[in-house]
């Protein structure tokens, strides 16, 4: 048996130790490679899509490789609505949402394509070696298809969302990602402007047709996040005891370089891009806050504050909800307040609009149809309606001493409101004259520029506080008949009171 002297077996036990070590940290450092490796690809793909950062990397290094003489495509997809589909249904069962959307979209892209979640409801497509422009449509058509479909992520409950969606293709559209990305958002636009659920490829001329309105929805959209839009407040007063009623709030945009803007700058860029659902509940929230601090102030004064609702607002089927709500939240009254419709026909025509009506009067607020058109038809319809205050447009002052249906239709609209416990306000008065006109016919409650025009809280709160609306009214007391500029001999009393509907039947010529 061969021995070995101490000498030796030292040196062999250290050769021993020493290769147990370095295989010790081998085995380490291979599994902390490993972990890296892991958590790099966790990083890059998450729920079945690249991230940004790795989608951007991606995209800069296939045009760098390929030059000029190479193709590309990118497909954004823009989800519509998503905000308040988060609202209604949680953000889990959302997220769930987003993870089967992407891997249906997975499954109808070329292999050679790659999804990236860009933002939280974005997602880009990048496709290598295309750039035929039939079949990129064919692809989003597919794609806007696919994400339409519902998603059975509730119990019970489906869960429906269209897309918004852009293509560009290199170098066509650009031969930089920025470039590229710039004309993506462009199209992504278009989109979205037209109501969304639909697809817009690039072309030449799209620049010039629609970067203005693409950087003036931009201004828009990031007026939101900074806060520039302002409610102001229009005075509504008492004819008969010369008090202030309430007031009616109208949406305003500070711009930081124009000044205020009026809704009819932004309010139609607001509808387009689905923006206008955020302003109902945002101008809610915002009147509610405004009538606390005056009542705080003015705890004699009753204020009841109007706000409008667009056609497009009522057709959110969740906008009742989403009112009753806020209300709650802020332990509002409702019977404070009061929102008006323009179209006061759409109740019964719409479904959707009928049910948001009907359970926001039914919770309590009151329901006013705006600038009402006195004429035979709506006269009568109106009476059918769950409309609990009628605004009076301002056409129906125009020559109504020398139009005697008019006279005599406001006389009916008048007897009705008296019957049936309805307000009437006549909106566009800007003369004494015309205030004690109106008072006159029995319409007790005026708004116009003689009263004062929309201001800001700070100047309203003023308005209130020196009762400037008191001496307006003082004025149009002192007033004498010969300064009234209507004709009062037009208006007076028949010997014979005829019912509502006789005066129906003969000034639209209506028999039974």
């Amino acid at each position: 048996m061969f021995l070995m002297d101490d000498g030796a077996a030292i040196l062999l036990t250290w050769i021993v130790i020493l290769i147990t070590i370095g295989a010790a940290f081998g085995l380490f450092f291979l599994i902390k490679r490993n972990i890296k490796m892991d958590k790099e690809e966790h990083d890059v793909i998450i729920d079945n899509a690249v991230t940004r950062r790795y989608m951007e990397d991606s995209i800069k290094s296939y045009i760098k490789k390929v030059d000029r003489f190479g193709a590309l495509s990118l497909i954004y997809i823009d989800l519509d609505g998503f905000g308040d589909l988060n609202e209604v249904f949680g953000q889990e069962a959302c997220n769930q949402m987003l993870k089967e959307m992407a891997a249906r979209i997975l499954r109808v892209l070329p292999y050679q394509a790659t999804l990236c979640r860009y933002e939280n409801d974005e997602y880009l497509v990048f496709v290598k070696d295309e750039d035929n422009r039939a079949r990129l449509e064919k692809l989003a058509s597919r794609i806007n298809e696919i994400i339409s479909n519902p998603y059975q992520v509730l119990v019970g409950e489906s869960i429906s969302i269209s897309a918004s969606i852009g293509l560009v293709t290199y170098p066509t559209a650009g031969s930089t990602f920025d470039e590229l990305y710039a004309n993506l958002q462009l199209t992504t636009y278009v989109s979205k402007r037209d109501g969304g659920d639909k697809f817009t490829n690039f072309y030449a001329s799209i620049k010039d047709e629609e970067q203005d309105n693409m950087m003036y929805y931009r201004e828009v959209k990031n007026a939101i996040l900074n806060k520039e839009f302002v409610l102001y407040y229009q005075p509504i007063v008492s004819l008969g005891d010369k008090t202030l009623s309430g007031a009616e709030a109208l949406m305003r945009w500070n711009h930081p370089t124009k000044g205020v803007q009026a809704p009819s700058t932004f309010l139609k860029v607001l509808e387009q891009t689905g923006d206008i659902k955020w302003v109902g509940e945002w101008g809610l929230e915002n009147m509610i806050r405004t009538r606390q601090a005056l009542i705080e102030k003015f705890p004699t004064t009753p204020l009841r504050l109007s706000l409008n609702l667009s056609t497009k607002q009522l057709l959110d089927g969740n906008l009742a909800n989403k009112f009753i709500d806020i209300m709650n939240k802020n332990n509002a009254r409702p019977e404070d307040y009061m929102l008006e419709i323009s179209d006061f026909m759409m109740v019964e025509k719409i479904a959707v609009i009928k049910t948001n009506i009907y359970k926001l009067r039914d919770f309590g607020f009151k329901i006013a149809v705006d600038g009402f058109e006195v004429d035979g038809q709506s006269v009568q319809n109106i009476q059918r309606s769950p409309i609990d205050v009628i605004k009076l447009g301002r056409s129906f002052l125009k020559d109504i001493d020398n139009n005697f249906m008019k006279e005599k239709l406001l006389s009916m609209l008048v007897r009705f409101a008296q019957d049936n416990n309805r307000v009437l306000i006549s909106e566009g008065i800007e003369t004494a004259a015309v205030t004690k006109y109106v008072k006159e016919q029995s319409v007790f409650y005026g708004q116009g520029y003689y009263f004062a025009k929309p201001m800001s809280f700070d100047a309203f709160e003023e308005y209130i506080e020196k009762r400037q609306y008191k001496a307006l009214l003082d004025e149009v007391s002192t007033l004498e008949d010969s300064q009234i500029l209507v004709n009062p001999e037009s208006f007076e009393e028949e010997t014979h009171e005829e019912t509502a509907e006789e005066m129906l039947a003969r000034v639209t010529g209506q028999r039974n």
